[in-house]
């Protein structure tokens, strides 16, 4: 680490003052995708497939935190970008060490004058049949203009084929010694068929930027009815030319102006593998805007499949020699005829069996990496890490065998590589961090006339990292000058090799070239390599088939690991530091989530459905907003949980308690990485929670047996616990109310007894107690509006079960008569039960269903009021405080009780009429009905009175007092600081870390009040070294006070729930060494 941040110092240090800074933090995860319309396991970057785009401007300071959260080594290569003095940075195996799981790196990089589109990819495990890749942009800076308009919008297009099978499966295929299955499908930005789009205004221009980020396919794009104009490859401006299609090879980025010139309707948007067979093809949409008009007429028609197509439109793409801005490589490369290159290399690619294990090699060496870095090896001298030359300059067409593969050169010459192709099958070549000119293309074998020969201009060559040769019906070879004039590593993706610089003590351009599978026959090797790519397909363990880069591992290391996996393939498995790193980011994530909301002055959240109706919720209680939260991490779950319990048992203190959590997480995980075991941690946090109970029991007040005192006490708790609500205003008012309803429960905590109606209309302070139970429904026409006495049945029972159902069928009659006799049957059964049901002796039928138009006639010439489709808690409740059962079935009225209330009426509050009981059998009951502007601020308000009505409920109970405002925090803080300065060992830092969480609850408090924590939290600790001090936050008036003075309390209850809770839930995740996640259960296949 000490290394690293040097490394970060020293390059801030030289770089340019007036260069800015873009900084990124990254964390690479395993997650659910869609791409072909099925979900199967992907990579993700922050949670996004493809990954996040990376938009800069030339000269820019590019600096990237990634963290590794997969279970496996990780890279990021930069596809494209030169890394002429820091070629550490390319990602690539050889040159950057892997990113061990649960860990991350920082990635330096400087934009340099690319003007032009880039993309990135991981560089290891075949992660790139998972995800993980994404757009790079870089736009040019201020006083260096374009050659071309700015258009109307820049669209990133990432395309490239894709596997249905997991990336895991398709290293085990290459594991097994077998070659790799055709790709299933192709996306487009990770979608499959129809389902990417982009809209575009009729008659404006739009720049798309066109990368192909797939595995093998060179791919074409087209757009039906629009020209595209090539206008950059690569970092380099071109001439620009219109084409109905293009083809893109694999690592290969290009931009292209599209005029939205057609009538204005959608066009597709296809996209198609190149000489496969058979052809793979997929489809968007470019969408022009106020047109709702799908796409009419055939999908474009692609190229002939013949590669003289390709590769004569490679060759028409060439520099715009007249746009501004810097040239790539001031030394005169855009002169190929005035160059005197001092050495060829001729790289022909070759597939063959080392240790019985299939290999790829370039002139026979299939690249090993060593176990020290070259570069860092380069740098200190270290000897038997690599061998410049061992790669010839020539095939040799011998066996494969291993080596590091490294290529001298000298400093400051130019190079002329050919690359050649023996294969059917086109092959790409990457050069990592640098960039190379490619000066010819043709067919048949090289020779030194060739060059004469050469049909691109050379006056206009491109400065490319990448470039594709072409089948090998006829064999295609093609040209490269590469001119050593930055010292520093540069890859070539094919076997992997390194070109080494000599300038006595210059490190080396490292040289790769990458291939795409090979249709061998059955004893030749299958292989893969990509262009633009420096990507690892493993073959053995942890090894890169194709530019010959692995890691330490053998093919029996990796029947052991096979042997070792228990689990099936969906299951996955984190283990270790990366296991307790995820428990930790997790649960500190989820109390960052709600901590905002903590205290007077807290927050409120606005959770917003994404099922039918789109619901809005507007609130700033903890248990509620983490209820709505869908969350995978299982250590968030946990804290998840406690807020809930904590809700059932005591109703407050549910954000406290995860907020505390969180924070005695965070304090552990400093200890873990200082060394300290989790196990030391969890026994310094028992000791400490244990001396923070004791120091709350001591400051306990208990009025329970002054009931003058105690009803105070309740009311102070009352307006603290609503301090924090949308009640704070009318907070005395609603205390009163709740402190009433809950001492009419003489002791009980069944809060059914207390029934909340919510009505719209005037304001929170117009709520009311009332002393009965008031059901939310009215009473119907022609019935009695007033029942004294009352004898009621309950019931839950379908009224019309009785009624002839002859809706939809057909019944023939014939006469009016039959007619009438059904209806009169009907009418007789429904008669019957209305018998059987006021044969109970009732005057008042309460049903959760309909009654129906002639049962309620037969019941109000009975004198029997019936009220029908009350709601099932309305009859639960009714039932309950009047001491009736509910009934379903009415043939023996001696078996069901009835409830019984001295008088039923009808009541209006504002403009609706509801139906009030008064004189219930259970004389604690009463209903609060609660008034206000809006339905959500109604529900907030109940939310905020249940939480109030619980708290105060337990209270009577456990009727012991605290001081609020952070007083307990502070005393519980005061007293195990004092416990750390007498324990001795590891367990005393685990002590004192529990103390920092303890402050950090009132630090939390005074933050989310705008105000500055720091010195209040200075001036509670100096206060509370004081004897008896009852200093707190008062965030109303923004100082520090006395909480007793105030009326600032607390349940001591709630603050106990709050202290234990937490710290066990950090004890569970602290404990946590792996984290296995199941696969699905699937039905056995059926007979």
């Amino acid at each position: 680490m000490p290394l690293r941040l040097a490394v970060v110092l020293a390059f801030l240090a030289v770089a340019a003052a007036e260069d800015p800074y873009r900084f990124f933090h990254w964390n690479v995860t395993y997650g659910t995708i869609w791409p072909l319309g099925l979900p199967q396991q992907g990579i993700l970057i922050n949670g996004q497939f493809p990954g996040p785009n990376i938009n800069s401007v030339t000269n820019d300071n590019i600096i990237v935190n990634v963290f590794n959260s997969l279970d496996e080594p990780f890279l990021i290569h930069w596809n494209g970008i030169q890394n002429r003095r820091n070629s550490y940075e390319d990602g690539v195996l050889g040159t950057t060490c892997p990113i061990p799981p649960g860990k991350n790196f920082t990635y330096i990089l400087q934009m340099k004058d690319q003007i032009g589109s880039f993309s990135y990819f991981p560089s290891l495990g075949f992660h790139k049949a998972a995800g993980g890749f994404g757009g790079i942009k870089i736009l040019s800076r201020p006083g260096i203009p374009v050659p071309f308009d700015n258009p109307a919008d820049d669209f990133t297009v990432l395309i490239g084929d894709w596997y249905a099978t997991n990336h895991t499966v398709l290293r085990g295929i290459l594991d097994g010694g077998n070659k790799l299955p055709s790709p299933d499908a192709i996306h487009i930005n990770g979608r499959g068929p129809n389902a990417t789009s982009f809209s575009v205004e009729q008659g404006k221009t739009y720049r798309f930027r066109i990368c192909n980020v797939g595995l093998q396919n060179s791919l074409n794009f087209r757009i039906q009815g629009h020209k595209m104009k090539v206008v950059e490859v690569e970092g380099t401006h071109t001439l620009q030319i219109s084409y109905s299609s293009l083809d893109i090879h694999v690592g290969q980025c290009m931009s292209v102006l599209v005029t939205a010139d057609q009538p204005s309707q959608s066009y597709y948007i296809a996209v198609s593998s190149r000489f496969t067979t058979p052809v793979l093809l997929t489809t968007g949409f470019l969408r022009y805007s106020y047109s709702n008009s799908p796409p009419s007429g055939p999908l474009p028609g692609g190229p002939t499949v013949e590669i003289d197509w390709s590769l004569n439109q490679a060759r028409s793409i060439r520099t715009n020699l007249t746009a501004s801005g810097p040239r790539p490589n001031p030394q005169g490369s855009y002169h190929y005829g005035m160059i005197n290159t001092t050495r060829t290399i001729r790289l022909a690619s070759s597939a063959g069996q080392v240790d019985n294990k299939q290999r790829y090699a370039i002139n026979s060496v299939s690249f090993i990496p060593a176990d020290t870095p070259f570069k860092v090896a380069d740098y200190f001298k270290i000897d038997g890490v690599f061998r410049v030359g061992s790669v010839s300059d020539a095939p040799s067409y011998g066996g494969v065998y291993l080596d590091t593969g490294v290529i001298g050169a000298d400093y400051r010459t130019y190079i002329e590589i050919v690359f050649e192709n023996d294969e059917d099958i086109v092959q790409s070549y990457h050069l990592s961090g640098y960039s190379f000119f490619v000066v010819g293309m043709d067919g048949g074998q090289w020779h030194s006339d060739s060059r004469n020969e050469y049909n691109l201009r050379v006056s206009q060559v491109m400065d490319r990292d990448i470039s594709g040769v072409g089948q090998c019906g006829n064999v295609e070879l093609e040209v490269g000058v590469l001119g050593t004039t930055v010292p520093g590593p540069a890859a070539v993706s094919e076997g992997i090799h390194a070109v080494h610089v000599i300038e006595r003590r210059i490190p080396h351009p490292e040289e790769r070239t990458s291939l795409w599978e090979g249709e061998r026959k059955a004893h030749e090797a299958a292989l893969i390599c990509y262009r633009r790519l420096v990507y690892v397909l493993e073959i053995e363990g942890f090894e890169v088939l194709g530019f010959g880069v692995l890691l330490p591992s053998s093919f029996s290391t990796l029947a052991v690991m096979a042997v070792e996996n228990l689990f099936k393939d969906e299951a996955t498995e984190e283990k270790g530091e990366r296991a307790r790193m995820a428990s930790f980011i997790g649960a500190m994530a989820i109390a960052d989530l709600v901590k905002t909301t903590l205290g007077p002055k807290g927050m409120d959240k606005i959770l917003q459905s994404t099922g039918r109706g789109h619901g809005v919720t507007v609130t700033n209680d903890g248990a509620t907003i983490l209820k709505s939260l869908h969350i995978d991490n299982p250590a968030a779950k946990v804290l998840v949980d406690i807020s809930k319990v904590q809700d059932d048992e005591v109703g407050d203190g549910t954000t406290s308690v995860v907020v505390l959590a969180g924070e005695l997480l965070r304090e552990a995980e400093k200890l873990v990485n200082s060394k300290i075991h989790p196990m030391t941690i969890i026994s310094g946090f028992r000791m400490a929670a244990e001396c923070a109970k004791n120091a709350l029991l001591e400051k306990v007040v208990d009025n329970k047996l002054d009931a003058e005192k105690f009803n105070l006490d309740l009311l102070k708790i009352a307006m603290t616990t609503l301090s924090s609500k949308i009640l704070s205003q009318d907070k005395e008012h609603f205390s009163k109310l709740a402190v009433d309803a809950v001492m009419r429960l003489k002791g009980s905590t069944n809060l059914e007894s207390i029934q909340i109606i919510k009505k719209p209309g005037g304001s929170l302070k117009d709520s009311f107690l009332d002393e009965g139970f008031i059901l939310d429904k009215k009473i119907g026409v022609g019935q009695p509006k007033r029942i004294e006495n009352a004898k009621i049945l309950v019931a839950n029972t379908a009224m019309d079960t009785d009624k002839v159902k002859i809706y939809g069928a057909r019944v023939r009659v014939d006469s009016m008569a039959k007619v009438a006799e059904i209806e009169v049957a009907e009418k007789e059964k429904m008669r019957e039960k209305v018998q059987k049901i006021i044969n109970h002796g009732i005057n008042c039928f309460v049903n959760r269903q309909l009654i129906y138009n002639f049962p309620e006639e037969l019941f109000a010439d009975a004198g029997v009021l019936a009220i029908e489709h009350a709601d099932f808690d309305g009859i639960e409740r009714l039932a309950l405080v009047t001491g009736g059962d509910i009934a379903s079935t009415f043939d023996n009225p001696e078996s069901v009780k009835l409830g019984q209330c001295k008088l039923i009426e009808e009541i209006m509050i504002g403009e609706d009429r509801l139906i009030h009981f008064s004189g219930v059998e259970m004389g604690q009951a009463c209903t609060i009905v609660l008034r206000g502007a809006s339905p959500h601020m109604l529900d907030e308000a109940e939310r905020s009175l249940h939480d109030a009505l619980c708290v105060l409920s337990q209270t009577v109970i456990d009727s012991r007092v605290l001081l609020g405002g952070g007083w307990p925090e502070m005393v519980m803080a005061k007293a195990v600081d004092e416990l750390a300065r007498r324990t001795p060992g590891k367990r005393s830092h685990a002590i004192e870390a529990f103390s920092r969480a303890l402050v950090a609850i009132p630090t939390i408090i005074a933050d989310n009040a705008g105000l500055d924590s720091a010195e209040l939290v200075a001036q509670l600790r100096a206060e509370h070294h004081k004897e008896g001090s009852n200093a707190g936050i008062d965030v109303i008036s923004g100082s520090v006070g006395d909480m007793a003075e105030r009326g600032i309390c607390e349940a001591f209850k709630v603050k106990h729930a709050v202290l234990l809770s937490a710290t066990e839930a950090a004890e569970m995740i602290l404990r946590v060494d792996e984290i296995i996640t199941c696969a699905p259960r699937r039905r056995e296949d059926r007979m």
